[in-house]
């Protein structure tokens, strides 16, 4: 997709088991191939990333998601969650790459961790806030550059 498209990151405390995943991404498939603004296709697209993240992203050179058509894909989220008891909007997790691959941490939680001395603003954490393909790079950040630095 083009770099500039527009994405939204939804993360979740722990994984997906694997028919929850497979139920979103099937899902999923089905809501970007006919995901619509204003009557027109969106050109969209979706990956889930270690069973715990989803990106849904939108190339706005061709046709502008609108408020109505973002609503859509939030409603749909939000059935799932209630569906599986996860919660995809939870905006103050903090997700740390581990060896196994992203541990999630609430804000409490991140700051027991520093205390204790096992992270610091080296360690890498999932880049949530980019809004764009591009300015997300590699989809990671040091923690003393992303929002949750204050905290160091």
């Amino acid at each position: 997709m083009n770099p500039e498209s527009r994405m939204w990151f939804y993360g979740l405390k722990q994984p997906m088991s694997l028919a929850q995943k497979s139920e979103l991404s099937a899902i999923m498939d089905e809501f970007v191939s006919s995901w619509k603004a204003h009557g027109s296709q969106l050109a969209a697209a979706f990956r889930i990333v270690f069973d715990q993240f989803l990106i849904i992203a939108v190339d706005e050179s061709q046709q502008q998601a609108t408020g109505c058509s973002i609503d859509k894909s939030v409603h749909l989220l939000q059935a799932f969650g209630k569906k599986h008891g996860v919660d995809f909007f939870n905006r103050m997790l903090i997700f740390v790459q581990s060896h196994e691959g992203f541990v999630s941490f609430s804000p409490s939680e991140l700051k027991v961790e520093i205390a204790n001395n096992n992270l610091d603003g080296s360690s890498i954490v999932l880049n949530t806030q980019a809004s764009t393909l591009g300015s997300s790079g590699d989809g990671t950040m040091k923690l003393k550059d992303s929002w949750a630095g204050k905290y160091l």
